[in-house]
Protein backbone atom coordinates (compact mmCIF):
# COMPACT_ATOMS: atom_id res chain seq x y z
CA UNK A 1 0.00 0.00 0.00
CA UNK A 2 1.30 3.46 -0.83
CA UNK A 3 0.05 6.93 -0.09
CA UNK A 4 1.00 9.87 -2.28
CA UNK A 5 0.00 13.43 -1.57
CA UNK A 6 1.50 16.88 -2.02
CA UNK A 7 1.56 17.74 1.68
CA UNK A 8 0.94 16.07 5.01
CA UNK A 9 0.65 18.15 8.20
CA UNK A 10 0.67 16.19 11.46
CA UNK A 11 1.91 16.56 15.01
CA UNK A 12 3.43 13.11 14.85
CA UNK A 13 4.39 10.61 12.17
CA UNK A 14 5.00 7.04 13.22
CA UNK A 15 6.49 4.37 10.99
CA UNK A 16 6.28 0.83 12.33
CA UNK A 17 4.63 -0.39 15.50
CA UNK A 18 7.15 0.16 18.31
CA UNK A 19 6.92 3.63 19.85
CA UNK A 20 6.75 3.05 23.61
CA UNK A 21 9.90 5.05 24.35
CA UNK A 22 8.32 8.20 22.88
CA UNK A 23 5.29 8.30 25.16
CA UNK A 24 7.03 10.65 27.63
CA UNK A 25 7.82 13.44 25.17
CA UNK A 26 4.34 14.73 24.57
CA UNK A 27 5.52 18.28 25.23
CA UNK A 28 7.24 18.20 21.85
CA UNK A 29 4.08 17.21 20.01
CA UNK A 30 3.45 20.72 18.77
CA UNK A 31 6.83 20.77 17.02
CA UNK A 32 6.43 17.35 15.48
CA UNK A 33 7.86 13.91 16.21
CA UNK A 34 9.00 11.31 13.69
CA UNK A 35 9.60 7.77 14.89
CA UNK A 36 10.82 4.76 12.98
CA UNK A 37 12.07 1.60 14.71
CA UNK A 38 13.46 0.33 11.42
CA UNK A 39 15.75 1.72 8.75
CA UNK A 40 15.47 5.34 7.63
CA UNK A 41 17.01 6.73 4.43
CA UNK A 42 17.14 10.45 3.75
CA UNK A 43 18.38 11.96 0.51
CA UNK A 44 20.10 10.21 -2.37
CA UNK A 45 22.22 7.57 -0.64
CA UNK A 46 23.18 4.76 -2.95
CA UNK A 47 24.70 1.84 -1.07
CA UNK A 48 25.85 -1.34 -2.72
CA UNK A 49 24.95 -4.56 -0.91
CA UNK A 50 23.36 -4.60 2.56
CA UNK A 51 22.50 -1.49 4.56
CA UNK A 52 25.32 -0.37 6.86
CA UNK A 53 23.35 1.80 9.28
CA UNK A 54 19.89 2.22 10.76
CA UNK A 55 19.80 5.84 9.56
CA UNK A 56 21.47 6.74 6.27
CA UNK A 57 21.77 10.35 5.13
CA UNK A 58 22.87 11.26 1.63
CA UNK A 59 22.96 14.46 -0.44
CA UNK A 60 19.62 15.96 -1.45
CA UNK A 61 18.06 15.08 -4.76
CA UNK A 62 19.81 16.83 -7.61
CA UNK A 63 17.70 19.72 -8.82
CA UNK A 64 19.37 22.04 -11.38
CA UNK A 65 20.14 25.33 -9.71
CA UNK A 66 18.82 24.23 -6.33
CA UNK A 67 21.10 21.36 -5.31
CA UNK A 68 22.39 21.87 -1.75
CA UNK A 69 26.08 21.14 -1.12
CA UNK A 70 25.69 19.59 2.34
CA UNK A 71 23.98 16.33 3.26
CA UNK A 72 23.50 17.18 6.96
CA UNK A 73 23.64 20.37 9.00
CA UNK A 74 23.19 20.48 12.77
CA UNK A 75 22.73 23.82 14.53
CA UNK A 76 23.30 23.51 18.25
CA UNK A 77 24.81 20.69 20.26
CA UNK A 78 25.27 17.16 18.91
CA UNK A 79 25.99 14.36 21.38
CA UNK A 80 27.70 11.09 20.43
CA UNK A 81 27.73 8.18 22.88
CA UNK A 82 30.00 5.41 21.69
CA UNK A 83 32.43 5.24 18.82
CA UNK A 84 32.56 7.86 16.06
CA UNK A 85 34.23 6.64 12.87
CA UNK A 86 35.18 9.17 10.23
CA UNK A 87 36.23 7.98 6.77
CA UNK A 88 37.51 10.95 4.85
CA UNK A 89 38.33 14.53 5.74
CA UNK A 90 37.25 16.27 8.97
CA UNK A 91 37.30 20.07 8.90
CA UNK A 92 36.90 21.98 12.16
CA UNK A 93 36.28 25.74 12.08
CA UNK A 94 36.58 26.96 15.65
CA UNK A 95 37.57 25.50 18.99
CA UNK A 96 38.01 21.74 19.39
CA UNK A 97 38.15 20.59 23.02
CA UNK A 98 39.01 17.04 24.03
CA UNK A 99 38.54 15.62 27.53
CA UNK A 100 40.31 12.29 27.64
CA UNK A 101 42.84 10.28 25.69
CA UNK A 102 43.63 10.65 22.02
CA UNK A 103 45.38 7.98 19.97
CA UNK A 104 46.72 8.70 16.48
CA UNK A 105 48.14 5.90 14.39
CA UNK A 106 48.71 7.88 11.24
CA UNK A 107 50.22 11.13 9.99
CA UNK A 108 49.29 14.33 11.82
CA UNK A 109 49.96 17.41 9.69
CA UNK A 110 49.65 20.86 11.26
CA UNK A 111 50.01 24.04 9.23
CA UNK A 112 49.26 26.48 12.03
CA UNK A 113 50.04 27.28 15.64
CA UNK A 114 49.94 24.36 18.08
CA UNK A 115 49.42 25.55 21.66
CA UNK A 116 49.54 23.03 24.51
CA UNK A 117 49.00 23.83 28.17
CA UNK A 118 49.48 20.29 29.48
CA UNK A 119 51.93 17.42 29.32
CA UNK A 120 52.86 16.11 25.89
CA UNK A 121 54.05 12.50 26.05
CA UNK A 122 55.43 10.88 22.93
CA UNK A 123 56.60 7.29 22.67
CA UNK A 124 57.89 7.56 19.12
CA UNK A 125 60.20 9.75 17.07
CA UNK A 126 59.23 13.36 16.28
CA UNK A 127 60.52 15.00 13.11
CA UNK A 128 60.45 18.78 12.76
CA UNK A 129 61.23 20.49 9.46
CA UNK A 130 60.91 24.01 10.80
CA UNK A 131 61.86 26.08 13.85
CA UNK A 132 60.87 24.69 17.26
CA UNK A 133 60.52 27.25 20.05
CA UNK A 134 60.40 26.43 23.75
CA UNK A 135 59.82 29.11 26.40
CA UNK A 136 59.96 26.74 29.37
CA UNK A 137 62.10 23.87 30.64
CA UNK A 138 62.93 21.31 27.97
CA UNK A 139 64.23 17.97 29.21
CA UNK A 140 65.54 15.27 26.89
CA UNK A 141 67.83 12.28 27.13
CA UNK A 142 69.47 12.92 23.75
CA UNK A 143 68.98 15.69 21.21
CA UNK A 144 70.26 15.28 17.65
CA UNK A 145 70.00 18.32 15.42
CA UNK A 146 72.10 20.63 13.31
CA UNK A 147 71.76 23.67 15.57
CA UNK A 148 69.96 24.64 18.79
CA UNK A 149 69.30 28.38 19.02
CA UNK A 150 68.87 29.52 22.63
CA UNK A 151 69.12 32.79 24.54
CA UNK A 152 72.62 31.84 25.71
CA UNK A 153 73.91 31.26 22.21
CA UNK A 154 73.99 28.54 19.58
CA UNK A 155 75.19 25.06 20.51
CA UNK A 156 76.39 22.81 17.71
CA UNK A 157 75.18 19.22 17.35
CA UNK A 158 76.69 16.51 19.53
CA UNK A 159 78.06 14.68 16.50
CA UNK A 160 80.21 17.65 15.42
CA UNK A 161 84.00 17.26 15.69
CA UNK A 162 84.01 20.09 18.22
CA UNK A 163 81.60 21.91 20.56
CA UNK A 164 80.91 25.50 19.63
CA UNK A 165 78.84 28.42 20.86
CA UNK A 166 77.98 31.45 18.76
CA UNK A 167 76.63 34.73 20.24
CA UNK A 168 76.09 38.33 19.10
CA UNK A 169 79.36 40.23 19.35
CA UNK A 170 79.37 42.23 22.62
CA UNK A 171 81.51 45.06 21.17
CA UNK A 172 80.79 45.16 17.40
CA UNK A 173 77.16 45.63 16.29
CA UNK A 174 76.25 43.44 13.34
CA UNK A 175 79.02 40.95 14.12
CA UNK A 176 79.02 37.63 15.96
CA UNK A 177 81.50 36.00 18.30
CA UNK A 178 82.30 32.28 18.04
CA UNK A 179 84.20 30.17 20.59
CA UNK A 180 84.84 26.49 20.98
CA UNK A 181 84.98 24.43 24.16
CA UNK A 182 88.16 23.03 25.67
CA UNK A 183 88.09 19.23 25.40
CA UNK A 184 89.77 16.43 27.31
CA UNK A 185 89.36 12.78 28.33
CA UNK A 186 87.48 13.57 31.54
CA UNK A 187 84.50 15.46 32.88
CA UNK A 188 86.37 18.18 34.67
CA UNK A 189 85.98 21.58 36.32
CA UNK A 190 88.43 24.37 37.01
CA UNK A 191 88.92 27.27 39.39
CA UNK A 192 91.31 30.14 38.68
CA UNK A 193 92.33 33.46 40.15
CA UNK A 194 95.14 35.56 41.68
CA UNK A 195 96.72 35.01 45.12
CA UNK A 196 98.18 38.13 46.79
CA UNK A 197 99.72 38.31 50.27
CA UNK A 198 98.46 34.89 51.30
CA UNK A 199 99.62 31.31 50.95
CA UNK A 200 96.15 29.72 50.90
CA UNK A 201 93.83 29.26 47.93
CA UNK A 202 90.26 28.81 49.12
CA UNK A 203 88.38 26.52 46.77
CA UNK A 204 84.58 26.81 46.20
CA UNK A 205 82.74 25.30 49.17
CA UNK A 206 80.87 22.84 46.93
CA UNK A 207 84.05 21.25 45.55
CA UNK A 208 84.18 18.81 48.47
CA UNK A 209 80.97 17.24 47.12
CA UNK A 210 81.72 17.83 43.46
CA UNK A 211 85.24 16.56 42.70
CA UNK A 212 87.55 13.65 43.41
CA UNK A 213 90.14 15.08 45.79
CA UNK A 214 92.96 12.91 44.41
CA UNK A 215 92.34 14.30 40.90
CA UNK A 216 93.23 17.90 41.82
CA UNK A 217 96.11 19.55 39.97
CA UNK A 218 97.48 23.09 40.47
CA UNK A 219 99.42 25.43 38.18
CA UNK A 220 101.12 28.56 39.59
CA UNK A 221 102.48 31.58 37.70
CA UNK A 222 104.52 34.19 39.70
CA UNK A 223 103.79 37.84 38.93
CA UNK A 224 106.64 40.38 38.73
CA UNK A 225 110.31 40.37 37.73
CA UNK A 226 111.60 38.64 40.87
CA UNK A 227 112.50 34.98 40.78
CA UNK A 228 109.93 33.04 42.80
CA UNK A 229 110.23 29.52 44.14
CA UNK A 230 106.59 28.56 44.60
CA UNK A 231 105.42 25.07 45.44
CA UNK A 232 102.27 23.30 46.63
CA UNK A 233 102.81 21.84 50.10
CA UNK A 234 99.23 20.72 50.86
CA UNK A 235 95.95 20.34 48.97
CA UNK A 236 92.42 19.14 49.70
CA UNK A 237 89.06 19.61 47.97
CA UNK A 238 88.59 22.74 50.14
CA UNK A 239 91.92 24.60 49.95
CA UNK A 240 95.47 24.68 48.53
CA UNK A 241 98.52 25.68 50.63
CA UNK A 242 101.38 27.44 48.77
CA UNK A 243 104.98 27.98 50.04
CA UNK A 244 107.59 30.45 48.77
CA UNK A 245 111.07 29.07 49.56
CA UNK A 246 112.58 32.55 50.04
CA UNK A 247 109.72 33.72 52.27
CA UNK A 248 108.94 36.58 49.88
CA UNK A 249 105.38 37.97 49.65
CA UNK A 250 103.34 35.76 47.35
CA UNK A 251 101.76 37.24 44.24
CA UNK A 252 100.77 34.73 41.56
CA UNK A 253 98.07 33.50 39.20
CA UNK A 254 96.68 30.01 39.77
CA UNK A 255 94.66 27.38 37.93
CA UNK A 256 93.17 24.43 39.78
CA UNK A 257 91.64 21.50 37.87
CA UNK A 258 89.72 18.46 39.14
CA UNK A 259 87.52 15.64 37.87
CA UNK A 260 83.85 15.58 38.86
CA UNK A 261 82.56 12.73 41.01
CA UNK A 262 78.83 13.49 40.81
CA UNK A 263 78.55 11.90 37.35
CA UNK A 264 79.64 8.64 35.79
CA UNK A 265 83.23 8.58 34.62
CA UNK A 266 83.60 9.46 30.97
CA UNK A 267 84.06 6.47 28.65
CA UNK A 268 86.64 7.85 26.25
CA UNK A 269 86.69 4.99 23.72
CA UNK A 270 83.79 2.68 22.89
CA UNK A 271 82.50 0.56 20.01
CA UNK A 272 79.65 1.49 17.69
CA UNK A 273 78.55 4.11 15.17
CA UNK A 274 76.00 5.89 17.37
CA UNK A 275 76.60 8.49 20.09
CA UNK A 276 76.20 7.16 23.61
Amino acid sequence: MSIKCSKVSAAKVQVGAYDASKLSIGQFGANGVFTNPGISIFGESFQVGIMRAGVTIGPPQAIPGLTLPASLEVSGIADYFGVLNTFGVTNAFGLVTGFGGRIENGVNVKNGVDVKSAFNIGLAASNFSGPTKCNAIFTAGLIKCATIDANLGIFKEVAAPFKKFDIPHPSKPGMRLAHTCLEGPEIGVYYRGRLIGSNKIELPYYWKDLVHEDSITVQLQPIGDRHYHLSVVEFTSEYIIIKESDDKPIDCFYHVYAERKDVEKLVVEYEGDEIQ
